[in-house]
């Protein structure tokens, strides 16, 4: 995985403006920076002060980890606009399962690894064993 800082002034920027923690990276592969930008768009439509936890790979698939809005203890938000969250996070994840995370053209799973990534066949081969793009 690459870990994009927050000093390369890419398009990542309007993501880590919602990390509960801003000294987390974004921690996907490069192909996959489109997708996470246009998940914080849809998200953002709907939840503008939205509390991002998280933003990686899991188990081949985007894994776009927040709150509809910072937490507070005994929360802040209802069931319907949690399950709204991920319902709309949850599309995005289906749509990396087809998109190469590392140079984002189609890929499939690859589950031959240790880590298990979704992959174009010219990225498998470039990829090493150990996993990390």
């Amino acid at each position: 995985m690459v870990e994009i800082s927050s000093a390369s002034g890419d398009v990542l920027e309007p993501v880590r403006q919602h990390l509960r923690d801003p000294s987390y990276g974004v921690d996907v592969g490069p192909g996959w920076r489109q997708l996470v930008l246009e998940c914080h768009q849809a998200v953002v439509a709907e939840f503008p002060e939205y509390e991002l936890l998280a933003v990686r790979q899991k188990w081949g698939a985007l894994a776009f980890q927040a709150f509809p809005r910072p937490w507070k203890p005994g929360g802040n938000w209802t069931d319907a606009e949690h399950s709204r969250l991920h319902a709309v996070t949850d599309a995005f994840a289906d749509r990396s399962e087809g998109i190469c995370e590392r140079c984002g053209v189609h890929g499939s799973l690859r589950e031959s690894r240790r880590v298990h990534l979704v992959l174009c066949d010219r990225c498998e081969t470039l990829v090493p064993e150990h996993g990390r793009l």
